[in-house]
């Protein structure tokens, strides 16, 4: 079906604006069939409708975003703009969590026994709070499990894909660009630290001729001193 076969509204409001709304209300990421459940537009007709909401506000001057995290859609900041207000936003991931679900995102799918050896016994209760916040799945395997990341994983930390391979590229990138955040820290530092003090500045102008003179200068002072005094005893 093309954009020509989207009907017209005849009453109430424009269903794209109506599916705009909506998105914002829910406040996390909908499946068209909740949408339409929500709205009232028949399920085929939001998907259309949300095609053209995702154009529309990709070529607006705005912070936001409409986008789609596997079969689900989302309303939400785009990913330029997230650090930058992170400081009012109420974390759903408290930060030591952070890491272990960075490692499972990087490894999935991951032996939970695995990263026990990676980051020690912590694991077990970050695990379990990853998993009831519904962003990582676990798989019994022997006496252990395997973990892997989930939709919602995708959804929260704002992936456009959740594919295993994108979510392990992303985190991937992450990494890489604190690496390089803390390297040019480092070499900024150690840059700072070379450059001449005040004294090896005058050194450098003084020159290594006067300042030996000067040296020889101060040790036969005090021998001066000494013969004077012996020859008038």
């Amino acid at each position: 079906m093309t954009d020509e076969a989207i009907p017209p509204a005849i009453k109430g409001p424009d269903p794209m604006l109506l599916l705009e709304a909506a998105l914002f209300s829910a406040g996390k990421a909908v499946d068209a069939e909740g949408l339409s459940d929500a709205t009232g537009i028949e399920p085929a007709m939001v998907q259309l409708y949300l095609k053209k909401l995702i154009q529309a506000y990709s070529t607006r001057p705005t912070a936001l975003e409409v986008a789609k995290a596997g079969t689900k859609f989302v309303l939400r900041l785009k990913g330029e703009f997230v650090e930058g207000v992170s400081t009012l936003a109420s974390p759903e991931v408290s930060s030591k969590l952070l890491k272990t679900a960075a490692l499972i995102a990087y490894h999935q799918p991951v032996k939970q026994s695995m990263l026990v050896e990676m980051y020690g016994v912590k694991v077990y209760d970050h695990v379990q709070e990853l998993i009831s916040l519904g962003l990582v799945r676990a798989r019994k395997e022997g006496p252990t499990k395997v973990l892997s990341t989930t939709h919602r994983f995708s959804e929260v930390f704002g992936i456009d894909s959740v594919t295993k391979s994108k979510v392990k590229g992303h985190v991937k990138e992450k990494a890489l660009e604190r690496i390089r955040t803390v390297a040019k820290a480092t070499i900024e530092s150690f840059e700072d630290d070379s450059k001449p003090s005040d004294g090896d500045k005058q050194n450098e102008r003084t020159g290594p001729g006067e300042v030996e003179g000067k040296q020889k200068e101060a040790v036969a002072a005090p021998e001066e001193g000494q013969g004077t005094e012996e020859g008038s005893n």
